[in-house]
């Protein structure tokens, strides 16, 4: 694969020269909103459930929240219609920088506690209608840019794949645990040693699949499993798409690392040879569309495969973690102003921490499965669009639901203002009929999100590609 991307790099460099300077242009997005959620009582509290020192942060019923984005895109082309660039998008953080406290000796000091400034995606492409695109450095892979689900256009923040769970509790290990939990020392004397996913009569990891992409789209960790944190996806790699033949067009990308980053003084953007991570990943992703008049079509068959790091094993009877080995399938339809839209992904034991002595007889085991399909409509009238999704997974008999409803009014062509609502529930294993739930399993959650708020874009361009059908272009 990488023999292959580096021949593409030295056929453009024989037929393109750069004799017109580039141009830069300016672009972004903000979204504010009001938050109104609930979630069941056990989520309320000032701490989260099993008695834990961990503090809740998210015990409110509204929120105020804004998320902006400044997007800088410099392009040009050479005297034979080669394009060139590359791409920032930069995320910007009102947070509050510091916050102050008073130690024993009753002298002020300050912590900062965010960073004003983060770059979501940094890219260089080239480009010519004829060879393909290559895209090299931190953006999305291919299985992400040309997918096709129930969130494609749908409206409001995004639904099924909007932002509804960054004002919810998520009932993982990583709500249960602070950053002390074993992480396979077989310390089983240990405070956190029933979090332990390697031993100490562990069950290997769950959590739950939120939204409807691939692990490393979705993101993951070694000791929870599916994450919902989503910072996997802009690792640095490098991609080719080919040009769109009869409506099909396919794209790979390569990475030998997951943990690789940009790069920093002392390398703090990078990672070492085994650090649970996921090396020589092959991302990839084939869709087709097609318009007939009023009816048009979008298919995709989407993938990703790697191998983990965290292969060493000190006893038999150890978890260990699997390989990457993940697909997905979409549809898109539309007719006239109407839309409908569906997804299934199939996970696999991707990444899972298995024992593949344990059968279902046994205490310790848990199923080595995941998955998730997606379906929904959406219609437009006039400066009006409604859109209605779900969404149904299941990560290790951890299953979640999903269903979105969201009405936009488009008061210009790059200003909405919106109204979501997002019905969730998180069904764990491990809940017991008396309700109560012992250190190492997993609490049930339901509730609402209503999303209400405005967002703007501006500048002109969607995309810096004049062949790629960027279904991600959106997500920042």
């Amino acid at each position: 694969m990488k023999k292959i991307l580096y021949s593409f790099l030295f056929l453009y460099s024989l037929s393109s020269y750069a004799t017109k300077p580039a141009e830069i242009f300016i672009g972004g997005q903000f979204n504010f909103n009001s938050a109104l959620t609930g979630q069941d009582t056990k989520y309320t509290q000032k701490t989260l459930p099993h008695n834990s020192a961990n503090k809740n942060s998210l015990d409110k019923d509204n929120y105020y929240a804004q998320e902006a984005y400044i997007d800088i895109l410099t392009i040009g082309k050479t005297d034979n219609n080669t394009l060139y660039g590359g791409r920032a998008v930069m995320q910007l953080d009102s947070q509050r920088q510091q916050t102050s406290s008073y130690d024993s000796s009753r002298a002020l000091t300050y912590t900062d506690t965010s960073k004003p400034i983060h770059a979501r995606k940094a890219y260089m492409f080239l480009e010519k209608k004829s060879v393909g695109r290559l895209e090299f450095g931190d953006v999305e892979g291919a299985s992400k840019k040309l997918k096709f689900d129930a969130s494609y256009r749908f409206g409001g923040t995004g639904g099924i794949a909007g932002s509804w769970w960054k004002y919810v509790n998520i009932p993982s290990f990583g709500l249960m645990y602070d950053s002390s939990k074993d992480d396979g020392d077989n310390n089983c004397a240990a405070t956190y040693a029933a979090n332990d996913v390697r031993n100490c009569n562990a069950k290997g990891n769950m959590s739950f699949i939120i939204r409807p992409d691939l692990p490393m789209s979705h993101g993951y960790s070694i000791t929870d499993g599916a994450d919902k944190f989503d910072d996997t996806r802009t690792m640095s790699r490098i991609s080719y798409f080919s040009p769109r033949v009869s409506g099909m067009q396919f794209g790979i990308s390569y990475t030998p690392d997951s943990g690789d980053r940009g790069d920093s003084y002392y390398d703090d953007g990078l990672t070492a040879n085994i650090s649970d991570d996921v090396r020589d990943i092959m991302d990839w992703g084939i869709n087709y569309v097609q318009q007939f008049n009023d009816i048009g079509l979008g298919i995709s068959v989407t993938g990703e495969r790697g191998f983990s790091e965290n292969t060493d094993q000190a006893s038999a009877d150890e978890f260990l973690q699997s390989d990457l080995n993940a697909y997905a399938t979409g549809i898109y339809i539309f007719i006239g102003n109407l839309s409908f839209s569906g997804s299934y992904g199939e996970w696999n034991d991707s990444l899972m921490m298995i024992r593949d002595d344990l059968d279902s007889t046994n205490s310790n085991f848990r199923e080595e499965k995941a998955k998730y399909y997606t379906g929904g409509m959406s219609y437009q009238f006039g400066p009006y669009q409604f859109g209605i999704s779900s969404m149904t997974s299941s990560y290790r008999e951890q299953d979640f639901t999903l269903t979105s409803v969201a009405i936009d009014y488009h008061i210009a062509k790059n200003f909405t203002f919106y109204a979501e609502l997002n019905n969730y529930e998180f069904d764990a294993k491990d809940v017991s009929t008396s309700g109560s739930v012992s250190i190492g399993e997993t609490n049930n959650n339901s509730g609402e999100v209503l999303l209400i708020g405005a967002k703007l874009k501006f500048g002109e361009f969607d995309s810096a590609s004049q062949i790629v059908l960027d279904t991600s272009q959106n997500t920042y």
